[in-house]
């Protein structure tokens, strides 16, 4: 049985990622969607009634779901053509004010979630599957005000990389896909304009498919837009110390 999994279905670029696969994949047996809102998966998979569509309402932060997931899978025992790894979390703001549960749940999910997704997986993933997964441009240089959300990005770039070069031997595709400004729901709670507001923000629909051609190619990574592309670049030739003094996202955190 050939599937297809998403994590972080429910909305922003997970939802679009499973309406791309869809219309890229149409021989898919399933498509097994993942994300804790129950009701919005369900309303997703209605639209597709001739998309046969498993529905998993898991909260990825909480370990109890990947041992759920885990169990599904060895009853299932699918071939994994296409992993979407793009659960995520954010919560901006000065970090000794953030409140304990989001710097847990930021975590959790960003770097426990992504890595446990992947472990489940990956053993049901052969030559010519690939898995695409989500980090964030916040990975290039440190951010403050938004300090363990780019801190997470960066164990997920490193993460990625090193699993390209362990899966790329036998066929399996790791990429990373490093995305900028995006009209999503956690974008828009945790961003009230400000410096953020000048970077351009992508097209999800174009993203997406670009990002699972370049997937299918082989590719280790994948930063859309040439804006965001020259910043990647400033990155790894500026030292930290001196990005870090012009990074800073304070101006676009929401007040209170």
């Amino acid at each position: 049985m050939n599937i297809a999994i998403v994590t972080g279905a429910s909305s922003g670029l997970g939802k679009v990622f499973f309406e791309k696969i869809v219309e890229r994949y149409p021989n898919l047996d399933e498509i097994w969607l993942i994300a804790r809102r129950e009701e919005r998966l369900k309303e997703l998979a209605a639209q597709y009634p001739n998309q046969k569509v498993r529905v998993l309402p898991l909260d990825l932060a909480n370990s109890k779901s990947i041992d759920i997931l885990e169990e599904a899978l060895k009853e299932a025992n699918p071939n994994i053509k296409v992993l979407i790894n793009n659960a995520g979390f954010d919560r901006a703001g000065l970090f000794r004010e953030m409140k304990y549960n989001d710097i847990y749940a930021l975590i959790n999910l960003n770097v426990m979630g992504t890595t446990m997704i992947s472990r489940s997986c990956l053993p049901y993933m052969s030559k010519g599957s690939y898995q695409i997964i989500s980090g964030s441009i916040g990975s290039f240089a440190p951010l403050p005000w938004r300090a363990v959300y780019s801190a997470s990005k960066a164990y997920v770039r490193f993460f990625a990389r090193a699993l390209h070069e362990e899966e790329r031997k036998r066929g399996v595709n790791i990429m990373l896909l490093s995305p900028g400004n995006m009209k999503t729901e956690m974008f828009d709670k945790n961003s009230s304009g400000g410096k953020l507001s000048i970077f351009p923000y992508l097209d999800l629909e174009k993203e997406t498919v670009k990002a699972m051609k370049k997937a299918e190619k082989g590719a280790a990574a994948y930063t859309p837009r040439t804006f965001y592309k020259i910043y990647r670049t400033l990155a790894k030739i500026v030292p930290s110390a001196i990005m870090v003094k012009f990074t800073s996202v304070e101006s676009s955190v929401p007040k209170e």
